[in-house]
């Protein structure tokens, strides 16, 4: 599937290729809302994020969002077909994040990394004995884990030292080929 895929691309390029396919779910979905209609049962609003200027030296003004509360995730219930006697109810979980801040994303890689390197140096394990073309091949190829997930999982190192030291042992993560493969088609 991914070669037809990336025959698509080259073919057509990734805006063309992501518009066609909007507009094919759109026109499925418009199709599929008006079979089978759907009535929400509880719905959550989020209510706006406030933003309050900030004035800067030299009159500029500089917006910045105040702190969200956090609240519980809310569960949206959905029935599908209602009869007198059978009720079939659908439960949808809450739609994550599907953005995170890169700074969030870096301090938490930071953080998982430190905690491994503590935990391999009280258990007295080197990184040698960890970043072995075993393990990385086990982890990175067979279980198709990135070098980040190693690093942060396993070794308690940065990523780099990680991809640099797979990749030496000639061992690709299949992001990396994936990569690769993108570059070879244009």
């Amino acid at each position: 599937m991914d070669q037809d895929i990336y025959a698509l691309v080259g073919k057509y390029g990734f805006k063309s290729l992501h518009n066609r396919l909007t507009e094919i779910m759109k026109s499925e979905y418009e199709y599929l809302k008006n079979q089978f209609p759907v009535s929400p049962v509880n719905t959550a609003v989020v209510p706006p994020v406030p933003v309050e200027p900030q004035v800067e030296k030299g009159g500029k003004r500089k917006y910045t969002k105040k702190a969200q509360v956090q609240s519980a995730p809310v569960e949206q219930v959905v029935t599908v077909s209602e009869t007198p006697e059978i009720k079939d109810v659908l439960v949808v979980a809450p739609v994550q994040n599907a953005y995170r801040d890169p700074r969030e994303v870096k301090a938490f890689q930071k953080a998982g990394e430190e905690e491994r390197h503590k935990l391999n140096e009280a258990a007295g394990l080197q990184l040698s004995q960890i970043l072995t073309k075993e393990n990385l091949k086990q982890w990175i190829e067979t279980e198709g884990h990135t070098y980040a997930w190693v690093a942060r999982e396993k070794a308690g190192c940065p990523d780099t030292q990680v991809a640099a030291t797979a990749q030496m042992m000639g061992i690709k993560s299949t992001f990396s080929k994936k990569r690769a493969m993108m570059m070879k088609h244009r």
